[in-house]
């Protein structure tokens, strides 16, 4: 049977994995993922202290980590974060590019220049250039990578009062494509991830309503919320060896609210 089928493996021994947003919710357990299986892992936030802490945390536990502040709306930070990672462990073979704000939630004509860039320039300008840095040492080491970029559920639907962040995230879905695209050369795989209700931080007051919650879990097909684990188990597929042959595409993990 050895001769017929390569089992594929989910073993990170060896690689590094940078994670944007890193600190809480989805981000800090794709990187707690990623570490028990084996990768040395840069925790980015925007706090060094809560970075600082963090990586002690996990160097407990036996993992290689780094904890680095960055502020995912200054090109400076970004370059700044990326080559404080390859210096600590010589190279970045898995980018997740989770970092992001909601912004804020209001009409389209209640939006102000200001709050348009803020949400704009985290959630697609930091991405963008994030990538545009690690896929650059990727290319030069010619030995490949894996990008994961977080987009949204509410990059495919059109939900009221969310104009910019929905913007964005549809930015993220098509600009996926072209990275992978463009990429698929120097062997870098660009996909992305959709989560719909996640029980985040960011979704807690929709949660915390129980009016709300209950409108929310009628458009879900499996009836409940996400977890954070939901999410990881999907970055973790994407950054192995199980899905090399996968470029370009979005993964809405969502629990079929998006086609419900």
């Amino acid at each position: 049977m050895d001769d017929l089928f390569r089992c594929p493996s989910y073993d990170l021994t060896g690689k590094v994995a940078l994670v944007t947003g890193s600190t809480r919710g989805i981000g800090f357990a794709i990187t707690s993922a990623f570490a028990a299986a084996g990768a040395s892992v840069v925790i980015a936030g925007t706090k060094q202290e809560t970075c600082a802490r963090i990586q002690r945390e996990f160097e407990e536990k036996g993992y290689q980590c780094l904890g680095v502040s960055v502020d995912m709306g200054d090109t400076d930070s970004i370059e700044r974060l990326v080559k404080e990672a390859a210096g600590r462990f010589g190279h970045i073979d898995i980018l997740v590019n989770n970092a992001g704000v909601g912004g804020k939630e209001a009409p389209i004509l209640d939006i102000s220049p200001g709050e348009w860039d803020e949400t704009i320039d985290i959630n697609l300008k930091g991405l963008y250039f994030c990538s545009q840095a690690v896929a650059a040492l990727m290319k030069e080491r010619g030995t490949g990578g894996r990008i994961i970029n977080m987009a949204s559920a509410a990059g495919l639907i059109a939900p009221k009062y969310v104009s910019v962040y929905g913007a964005a995230k549809a930015a993220v879905i098509h600009l996926t494509k072209i990275m992978a695209n463009e990429w698929a050369r120097y062997n870098i795989n660009v996909n992305a991830i959709a989560p719909g209700y996640i029980a985040t931080d960011m979704t807690r007051g929709v949660m915390a309503d129980e009016k709300n919650a209950s409108a929310v879990l009628n458009k879900i097909s499996l009836r409940r919320f996400g977890d954070v684990s939901d999410v990881a188990g999907v970055a973790l597929f994407l950054a192995t060896q199980a899905s090399e042959y996968i470029t370009g595409v979005l993964i809405p993990v969502d629990g079929g609210m998006t086609v419900n």
